[in-house]
């Protein structure tokens, strides 16, 4: 066994070739199908953020309207200073902004692997890397 010299696919017999042929398929159905359940993963965390920051946006609008009803109708006293919100929100969207760049750049991948193994690409790249070992 130590001596058994490693053979490339070429030199397999057609019943080895056969199996290997079969693993290999099996392993790209198996990450076709993993991919497209991160990707599905991915696009729905890219989905939670635009509406967090819609969210977050209509959340402001609503706190403004009412904090400035409330000290008309002299309820409360005080200036609210939308600079110090301008600012966490700024902050906000730049944080959030980072992540969706980074999850869109995964999603991205996943789509091209995708698109590989549907194209017979991923398939026919492994089998020119086993032709050339």
């Amino acid at each position: 066994m130590i001596n058994d010299k490693i053979r490339t696919y070429n030199e397999l017999k057609d019943d080895e070739k056969e199996v290997l042929d079969s693993f290999r398929k099996m392993k790209l159905m198996y990450d076709y199908a993993r991919f497209k359940l991160h990707r599905l993963q991915v696009e729905n965390l890219i989905n939670d953020y635009e509406q967090l920051k819609k969210l977050r946006e209509e959340i402001q609008v609503k706190y403004f309207s009412i904090y400035e009803e409330l000290q008309v109708e002299d309820l409360i006293e005080g200036e609210l200073d939308a600079h110090v919100w301008g600012i966490t929100r700024e902050h906000e969207n730049e944080v959030w902004d980072s992540e969706l760049r980074l999850m869109s750049d995964i999603k991205t991948n996943f789509d091209i692997a995708i698109k590989m193994i549907e194209s017979g690409e991923a398939e026919q790249s492994i089998l020119d890397a086993e032709n050339n070992l």
